[in-house]
């Protein structure tokens, strides 16, 4: 009986992109913080009728809708990838890892792309 041929990817790429991936997830964590520690005193100031702090305001939650829309997209784009893939290849041909690392990867990058702009914008610093 034939054995099934195996995926050219290798474990140890797989593991990178999954160590790039995490690497990318702890830089946005530290970029949020760093945009929420920035915005709360434009956010107090808001609160008390200051009106560049109710355009923050009204800008961070634009923000996450539309980044919450395009993550959705993206995302479903990738599963929906995922699942094309998988029934198209033969068993040991189709690399679970690489696939889920990508749809995670796509689910991320418009927050990603949002934080780094926020964090560049307030910190008064461009990448």
């Amino acid at each position: 009986m034939a054995r099934p041929r195996r995926s050219k990817r290798s474990a140890v790429a797989t593991g990178a992109d999954a160590q790039d991936l995490a690497a990318r997830v702890f830089s946005m964590h530290a970029e949020a913080s760093l945009t929420i520690a920035m915005r709360m005193p434009i956010l107090l100031k808001g609160a008390l009728g200051d009106s560049h702090g109710q355009r923050e305001a009204a800008k961070a939650v634009i923000e996450k809708v539309s980044a919450v829309v395009e993550s959705s997209f993206a995302a479903s784009q990738a599963a929906t990838a995922f699942w094309w893939e998988l029934a198209l290849n033969p068993p040991g041909q189709f690399d679970m890892a690489a696939a889920v690392v990508r749809v995670a990867d796509s689910t991320l990058e418009p927050f990603a792309k949002r934080t780094r702009a926020n964090a560049a914008r307030l910190g008064g610093y461009r990448r």
